[in-house]
Formats: C-alpha cells, structure tokens, sequence
C-alpha cells in the first residue's frame, strides 16, 4: 500500500472526470420517431417496425458523493430510533435506483454535463437504450457489487472445496494437522 501526504492528495479523491465510450444499441422504427432516424442514420429507406442499430460516444463518469446520495433515494428504511443498527429496510424502488445512477453518471461531454435531467427524463426513454446505458455505466462504476477479478476460479469458497454432506450421512470432518 502506498503511503501519501493527505494534504497532496486532494487532486485523487475526487470522482473524476467523464470518460468517452461508445455505446451500441438497437432502436425500433415507429411513426413517431422515423423522421428522427432518417436524419440520424442518413438512411432514407426505412420502415416502421424495422429495427435500427444505433452506436454513438457518451462520457461515464464516476459517481460522486452527492449523486451517490441522489440514489440512496431510492431505498426506504424502517428505522429504529433505540437502537439504529437494528433498522429495516422496507423497499427499494429500483426504477428510481437504477435511474439516478445513469443520472449521476452519464454525460454530453467532457466537461460532465448531464444527459439526462431528471428521473422522469430517464422513465420516458426507450428500454432498450436504458439496458445498454446501464451496462456501460455499470463497467464503470460496478453498481451491481459483482467482484473485479478476471479469473473466477481464483476465489474459492470453503464450502466448494468439501464435498456436500448427503440426508443418509452427515460431512465427515477432516483431521486437523
């Protein structure tokens, strides 16, 4: 572990700033946005209910403490007041989790301008474009807690390295050395 002096160390603690990726995604030709998509795709020969893939650039950023607050929004707690480690959490809304996390993090531009404004700006966008969103944010900031390693078989659990114990027969233990 590297050792700093905390007064240098300013720069480093904070979120970062948003980096470019592009995303891929497939949209649906509708009535409603096929006029958009010609001008978009340049492709003047689409029909309504044909599928289009999409790609373009958008910056992800790390979240921040207030934007990581913005989505602690979304759970609801039954909270003990005699004893606080002894609250309940009642329910998260996950539409509004999800929601203020691309909120958070997902940007125009370099400088961090949000893409979206608000949690119905993200409610009334097309599914398909939010899943991929969403998968790319995700790479980013691991909203989803899944473990960084590349190589699954290197962490083990204790319990994978016995074998189960049978109804008939209990585990036999093995001697200690």
């Amino acid at each position: 572990m590297a050792k700093v002096d905390f007064k240098k160390a300013k720069k480093i603690t904070k979120a970062g700033a948003p980096v470019e990726h592009t995303l891929k995604w497939s949209v649906m030709v509708t009535e409603q946005n096929i006029l958009d998509l010609i001008e978009l795709t340049k492709n003047s020969a689409l029909k309504v209910d044909e599928q289009v893939e999409l790609e373009g650039e958008v910056f992800i950023k790390r979240l921040s403490f207030k934007a990581g607050r913005d989505v602690a929004k979304a759970y609801e707690w039954d909270i003990n007041y005699d004893d606080i480690e002894k609250s309940e959490l009642k329910s998260v809304d996950s539409d509004r989790l999800q929601a203020s996390q691309l909120i958070g993090c997902v940007c125009v531009d370099a400088k961090g301008s949000p893409f979206f404004e608000s949690v119905q700006d993200v409610y009334d966008s097309d599914p398909a474009f939010i899943a991929a969103l969403y998968k790319l944010a995700d790479d980013i900031n691991n909203f989803m807690g899944k473990s960084r390693t590349k190589n699954s078989t290197s962490v083990n659990s204790s319990a994978s390295l016995s074998s189960t114990e049978s109804v008939d027969e209990p585990l036999k233990k093995h001697p200690k050395k």
